[in-house]
């Protein structure tokens, strides 16, 4: 009898840009991509937006990719 293991193709992990804010503001949070990670876990393949990074940068600032994974579905 052979098992067999369900795939998804849903993305692991999503890749944000956070925005300092001045003062006490929080952060902005922009999701600017998702990712996949390898079956072996040693790396993963990325989909970034780029205009989304672009925008940002126009602005002067300093942009820094945040990679989190996602939660799993309870």
């Amino acid at each position: 009898m052979t098992t067999q293991t369900e795939t998804t193709n849903a993305p692991t992990h999503t890749i944000h840009v956070v925005e300092a804010k001045e003062g006490n503001s929080k952060s902005e949070w922009h999701k600017v991509g998702v990712a996949w990670e390898h079956n072996d876990r040693e790396g993963m393949n990325l989909s970034i937006n780029m205009l989304g990074i672009a925008i940002l940068q126009t602005k002067g600032h300093e942009v820094t990719l945040t990679v989190r994974r996602n939660k799993l579905p309870v």
